[in-house]
């Protein structure tokens, strides 16, 4: 979204006349400063730093009540941290960045406003006080920022001697909002870190197990195949009906097993020449009998023919994401289909996997990509699309979804058809 920097005209700032300056004051000031500094500097979990920052805020700048709203999209406001009174139930609650309320209109101009008479502002937004029971007078509002980043804005409201705030209150606002981005900052920098750290050892834990469980299903696999031999499939006995029950869940374990292998290790592309109506049929026949058990017609066909990719790395992307379509569709019949056209991209193949299943509500589709997440509940390990994606960026391309309740999913990946470097790997 594109930020105004040029500064309302309706600003009430220049209605606050600044008090006269004292060496007291300033005595003072630097001692609210420090105070404030104490209070956040040293502290990484984002939820205290926060809380202390508010507290800080409010004490140094004689407030009623403070809260903090941090940046959670572009285009998004979130009330993360708010005190004062009757301020209960507004946390978490979400402001567009826009001019229709004071918060929102420091965030989209980034600059700091002073409101002396609140209802006298047409930014100000009236419910909130409806909401909560509590009076609004005056406002202090300053945006957060950080190297160079916003982080949200920080909003005081009404002195406690009843006097509006000025513009020395909005110069130490600024001052007390600089230290406060940073200390919000390095708090999120340190999550993320903490985060990164944890996936990191959990997939040297996964990739360890994942060696050791592939080996025995090996010998599972080896095994199975004898007995498919001997078990007449059309046999309606409880040996004939008990080994497909076996046999489905060695094909589940197998599945979550290359995942885990695929996901916890980093590999480049071993890329070869390679059809992809070839790469298809194998994607069909291994989830034929899967669609079979379900009722879903599985249809596969390419217009686009040889591409250079690694074969058995996509395949593995592929009956992902065609088995996620196949479930997708219940056990009511349904059609997936597997097929390809060229890209818009010169150079390039998208290749689409469509079902006209349950299709996903709008904030599943936003994260289902990340690794864990699962809409299938105990059925799913979280780790299919996370894979799926990581894989195509391997390959130097992207991977997108478009759904909507009822009315299916189509995943398009879009692939360059020759890599920049065409030494075979």
């Amino acid at each position: 979204m594109p930020r105004n920097r040029t500064r309302s005209q309706e600003s009430t700032s220049a209605e606050a006349a600044p008090r006269p300056p004292s060496i007291e004051h300033d005595r003072r000031a630097l001692g609210d400063l420090t105070r404030v500094s104490e209070m956040v500097a040293g502290e990484l979990a984002l939820d205290v730093v926060l809380r202390s920052a508010m507290d800080a805020a409010a004490d140094a700048l004689n407030a009623e009540a403070c809260s903090i709203l941090l940046l959670t999209s572009p285009d998004q406001l979130t009330f993360h941290m708010v005190d004062g009174p009757q301020s209960s139930g507004l946390n978490r609650t979400q402001l567009p960045i826009d001019d229709g309320s004071i918060a929102g209109w420091v965030a989209n101009h980034q600059e700091p406003l002073l409101v002396t008479d609140a209802y006298q502002d047409r930014r100000f937004n009236p419910a909130y006080d409806r909401r909560t029971g509590f009076r609004t007078r005056s406002i202090l509002c300053v945006p957060l920022r950080a190297r160079g980043e916003q982080v949200g804005v920080i909003e005081v409201l009404n002195r406690r001697d009843g006097l509006p705030f000025d513009t020395q209150d909005l110069e130490f606002g600024q001052a007390v909002a600089s230290l406060i981005a940073v200390a919000i900052h390095n708090a999120k920098q340190h999550e993320a870190l903490m985060k990164a750290e944890r996936l990191a050892t959990i997939g040297q834990t996964i990739a360890g197990m994942a060696h050791c469980v592939k080996n025995i299903l090996n010998g599972l696999q080896g095994g199975s195949y004898m007995i498919d031999q001997a078990v007449d499939p059309e046999d309606g006995t409880q040996m004939a009906d008990g080994w497909r029950i076996v046999r489905r869940n060695i094909r589940f374990l197998s599945n979550i097993v290359l995942d885990m292998l695929s996901y916890s290790k980093e590999r480049k592309p071993v890329r070869r020449p390679c059809q992809l109506a070839d790469l298809y049929q194998d994607v069909v026949e291994l989830l034929q009998d899967q669609a079979a058990e379900r009722g879903v017609t599985l249809t596969a066909a390419s217009q686009v023919g040889e591409v250079r990719l690694d074969e058995a790395a996509m395949k593995r992307c592929l009956v992902n994401l065609v088995g996620n379509a196949i479930d997708a569709c219940g056990k009511g019949g349904g059609l997936v289909e597997l097929h390809d056209r060229p890209a818009e991209t010169t150079g390039y193949v998208a290749v689409r996997v469509t079902d006209n299943g349950c299709g996903m509500a709008e904030e599943d589709r936003q994260r289902i990509f990340d690794p864990f997440f699962s809409t299938k509940g105990a059925k799913g390990t979280g780790l299919g699309l996370a894979v799926a994606r990581k894989i195509v960026q391997e390959h130097g391309g992207v991977i997108s979804a478009g759904s909507s309740p009822g009315r299916g999913t189509v995943f398009t990946l879009t692939l360059p058809t020759t890599p920049p470097d065409r030494t075979e790997d």
